[in-house]
């Protein structure tokens, strides 16, 4: 322990997919275009605690010897038990002016939706990712709801920390890219914001091949399993500023009934 955070430090797990065009990253390997290397890059994963306290509706109050006990045993236990991964794949972008809709001609995907097309509009290309904790971390917040609903909320609010902390890993890997092709990045963007159908998870799981790469699997409700994942698109622009903390509040399903915004914060996804 540091300070307010934890680090994971537990042992690299193998595993990996050598078609190309996936980027597939689970704890150590980093693969691109069929090669791997070394990247142990989850063991670096910190949990940051106010983070954390701020998704359990603390406010800067002081919390009590024992919950303090309680978040640093849940924080280390998540770390020790989660196995997060992700992969992308990244696509040319093609705009339909007339139907005012992006395309990625690449696999096949049309993008409905006015919100998705502004937040793309303008974006050569578009990275489409996917990422999650594992069954393993959805089991321990099962359990923990058995035994103790007060811990299983604490463990809950950790894997939402996490599973932040592991797409911000996959999207400055993807920022790599692009400003090795003079771009920014937009903001991330998953199904559900806004006007964007929920329905597109099923595509992008089938498009990333996520059972395979990492576990993730999309139901008919399109609910996703492991339940701790997160699916998003992210664009290659050209526009400055399109990168801003809380911008995808506008076009949250949830804004109207928001604690978050009410306290005039947000929510971090």
């Amino acid at each position: 322990m540091e300070g307010n955070s934890y680090s994971m430090s537990a042992a690299g797990r193998k595993g990996f997919d050598k078609r190309a065009e996936i980027t597939y990253n689970e704890t150590s390997y980093f693969l691109k275009n069929g090669m791997s290397e070394r990247k142990d890059r989850f063991m670096d994963i910190t949990l940051d605690r106010q983070e954390i306290l701020r998704y359990l509706g603390y406010r800067g109050q002081m919390i009590d010897n024992r919950t303090q006990k309680e978040l640093d045993g849940c924080m280390q236990e998540l770390l020790e038990t989660a196995k997060p991964r992700y992969c992308y794949r990244i696509f040319e972008v093609r705009q339909d002016l007339e139907k005012e809709e992006i395309v990625l001609p690449q696999c096949d995907l049309r993008l409905l939706g006015r919100d998705i097309y502004e937040h793309l509009r303008g974006s050569r290309k578009c990275a489409v990712m996917a990422a999650t904790l594992g069954i393993e971390a959805d089991n321990l917040i099962r359990i923990s709801e058995a035994e103790s609903m007060t811990r299983a909320v604490i463990l809950d609010a950790c894997a939402a920390d996490m599973i932040e902390k592991v797409c911000d890993m996959a999207e400055a890997e993807i920022g790599a890219l692009a400003a090795a092709e003079g771009c920014g990045l937009t903001s991330r963007y998953s199904p559900g914001y806004g006007d964007f159908p929920l329905s597109v998870q099923e595509s992008i799981s089938r498009i990333l091949d996520t059972g395979r790469q990492i576990g993730l699997t999309v139901t008919e409700n399109q609910l996703m399993i492991p339940r701790k994942s997160v699916t998003a698109l992210i664009g290659f622009s050209l526009r400055p500023g399109l990168k801003k903390k809380g911008s995808r509040c506008a076009v949250c399903s949830m804004r109207g009934r928001c604690k978050f915004r009410k306290e005039g914060t947000y929510c971090g996804r």
